[in-house]
């Protein structure tokens, strides 16, 4: 560490005088503060790849729901849908991780977890873009200050108010497919006492591009903010989602592609409604000193249906063992609730240590949550010749509690050079009703060393290293077998990564960001080699990078380009050298947008996803899922006649391409598909005062 600073203070040296001397043609951005930080540090204070989307970047898009956002912006996130084009279906996923990426990537919203403890995904569809004020993407493992499901890197959505300025908005749209939807928020503010204040509704509907596609979502949400002069706040939000839909399935090869809207589940279905509180308070002690208690205690009530037929032969007992053709039909239902509690204090503490500018953050979390449920699995044949019809049932509970320490120093070296480290310790209680050994305590630990760089203003270079964590979802259970099973021990692994990003000016900004990945005892399901969740008996390495550049000229014209490689494979073992399932090699994003005129700009984006093998074909036996192309346009008017009102009218998967977001490999050998949704015109109609 001694080499390392000093031969970080002579680089600050020299740097400094060559900034100090040099003129920069770069235009000062706005230091936003980057809450998913959780220390009040900017993009640019922060050693990893940072990419910060404001409100005019989301409303450029022309995107109506935050996966439509992330595909049109972000090739450094794996985009999977299973409901073809259902927000809900949504799972997202970054840096090579396939299968259940999305437990490896924390999604946020005003710092509050959108993950749940379970095997679902991130419910997108609880955010209603248009009460987004901006979004926050840190690459790279965050589990020191996130801990759990942060292993990738973190997306932090932001909906409160950064002023008192009183905004308010009002949106309706309609578009393909009995899809239409209205939403409406609204923030401002009393500078004189402090106060801020929030709240936003929407409601969206759609028929859905395939059979039983069809959704709903409903969403509030609202919060109070009392600030201080020094700088010390209190805060409290609350929030409702009620989502429902129809689970399409999947289709064999020989039917999506001749009857991709088609479905061979017509019965199936899905409901969950989540809510919960947070609050937020933060004291400030001294000129150093900063005390914040973060507590949020959330419920989600799930119910679900699935239906399955078909038919066998068997032997008639009553006509001499004849044999005789059975239909059958299951019936299996489901419904639980997942509460989560959780609570951090946190110590903030900025100072000198050594000569050296210092930023300490010290706390410790705390978090439990409880899944209870219960199935009801109604089994019907006909002719019944064994007296097999009936129903079953059967209840479940799991628990975990956590309890975990964390803390994280940076030092500033010199203007130019800020080192930082920190670590988490966290421990871990499970319980599992369903497997003979149902209780598991597990010990965990976290690391980060990165070096930060800064030259010149409005660039900054990075290298950092990380060591991770990730524990089971509460039902990721090795299900083979119940009674010869234990708890799924949690994965581990440790990543670097080096980039640089830097403002050019006179519009321009580029970046780019090398990474590598190595997991340890990975959770993934094969059905075929141990036909169970299992703790992978080898290492899983991911490496690639990430580069982009960006232009534009304030009412004339602007474009984003950016591309991300991924070579993810298994190291060792039976897998040993074969790729990771859904874990595309290539993704490539293009945007733009040309203006008219002052009132009128035309939009369009291209995105470009490189093939991938299926989930659970490990052995890398089965047909590839074929890359795809898509274009999406449009155009927004937003007239200087009416102050605040704009409309949006935009096509996407222009040239309707045939083509499906996921398979799946089946026992039989054979790969089922996921289609996709074709072509979809969205018009909307917003205005803002």
């Amino acid at each position: 560490m001694t080499l390392a600073a000093a031969a970080a203070c002579t680089v600050c040296a020299t740097s400094y005088a060559e900034t100090n001397d040099a003129e920069t043609a770069t235009a000062e951005l706005p230091r936003v503060v980057v809450e998913a930080s959780r220390t009040g540090k900017t993009a640019a204070d922060i050693p990893t790849s940072v990419l910060v989307l404001d409100r005019s970047d989301i409303e450029s898009s022309g995107a109506k729901s935050l996966a439509e956002l992330f595909e049109r912006k972000m090739p450094s996130l794996n985009i999977t849908r299973t409901g073809a084009g259902n927000p809900a279906l949504t799972q997202v996923a970054m840096r090579g991780w396939g299968e259940n990426g999305f437990g490896r990537t924390l999604v946020m919203v005003d710092g509050r977890r959108l993950n749940f403890a379970d095997m679902s995904a991130p419910m997108l569809s609880q955010i209603d873009l248009g009460s987004v004020q901006r979004i926050e993407v840190l690459h790279g493992s965050q589990c020191v200050l996130h801990g759990d499901a942060a292993s990738a890197g973190a997306i932090n959505v932001v909906t409160g108010p950064d002023d008192y300025d009183e905004h308010g908005r009002a949106e309706a749209h309609v578009g393909s497919r009995g899809t239409y939807g209205a939403g409406a928020s609204f923030r401002g503010g009393d500078q004189e006492s402090g106060v801020k204040y929030w709240a936003n509704a929407a409601w969206d509907h759609s028929d859905g591009y395939r059979d039983n596609g069809g959704w709903q979502t409903w969403n509030a949400g609202g919060g109070l903010k009392k600030e201080w002069e020094n700088g010390s706040f209190l805060r409290v939000d609350s929030f409702f989602n009620d989502s429902d839909y129809g689970l399409p399935g999947y289709l064999q090869a020989s039917e999506w592609k001749t009857h991709r809207s088609s479905t061979a589940t017509p019965g199936d279905w899905y409901r969950r409604r989540t809510a919960g509180a947070n609050l937020s308070m933060e004291g400030v002690a001294s000129e150093e000193v900063r005390l914040r208690l973060d507590a949020g205690v959330s419920r989600s009530k799930m119910k679900t249906r699935s239906h399955f037929t078909g038919s066998y032969t068997d032997y008639d007992p009553n006509n001499f063992w004849a044999p005789a053709n059975v239909t059958w039909s299951d019936d299996f239902r489901q419904c639980y609730d997942l509460w989560s509690f959780d609570v951090t204090p946190q110590l903030m503490y900025d100072t000198e240590a050594f000569g050296l500018g210092s930023e300490f953050v010290s706390g410790a979390s705390y978090r439990h949550d409880r899944l209870h449920g219960r199935t009801r699995d109604g089994m019907y044949y006909l002719p019944d010749f064994w007296g097999s019809s009936g129903i079953t049932g059967s209840k479940y509970e799991y628990t975990r509690s956590t309890m975990a320490f964390f803390a994280q120093e940076t030092l500033h070296l010199c203007e130019t050079v800020a080192i930082e480290g920190g670590g988490r310790y966290q421990r871990a209680w499970d319980e599992n009703t369903s497997l003979a050994s149902p209780r598991r305590v597990s010990d965990m630990y976290a690391a980060d060393a990165a070096l930060l760089f800064t030259p010149f203003e409005d660039f900054k270079s990075y290298v950092r290293f990380s060591r991770f964590f990730r524990s089971p979802f509460l039902d990721e259970n090795p299900y083979a077998n119940y009674k010869a099973q234990e708890i799924l021990r949690p994965e581990t692994g440790w990543s670097v990564n080096a980039g640089f990003d830097w403002k050019i000016g006179y519009g321009l900004s580029t970046f780019a960001d090398l990474f590598y990945t190595k997991t340890n005892h990975e959770i993934l399901y094969d059905k075929f080699f141990w036909g169970t969740n299992v703790n992978a008996p080898c290492h899983v390495v991911r490496e690639g990078f990430s580069l982009g550049a960006s232009w534009e000229r304030e009412k004339t014209a602007g474009v984003t380009v950016a591309y991300t490689f991924v070579d993810a494979e298994f190291d060792g073992g039976v897998y040993d050298g074969k790729d990771v399932p859904m874990a595309p090699e290539s993704t490539l994003v293009a945007s733009g947008r040309v203006w008219i005129w002052d009132e009128c700009f035309v939009f369009g984006g291209y995105r470009f996803v490189s093939s991938r093998r299926a989930y659970s074909d490990f052995m890398n036996e089965g047909d590839r899922l074929s890359s795809y192309s898509l274009f999406n346009i449009g155009v927004q008017y937003a007239p200087d006649f009416l102050k605040g009102l704009k409309a949006t009218f935009s096509i996407d998967n222009l040239l309707d391409r045939h083509y499906a977001d996921c398979s799946v490999r089946g026992t039989a050998g054979q790969e089922v598909y996921y289609p996709a949704a074709g072509r979809t015109v969205m018009f909307s109609i917003g205005y803002e005062f």
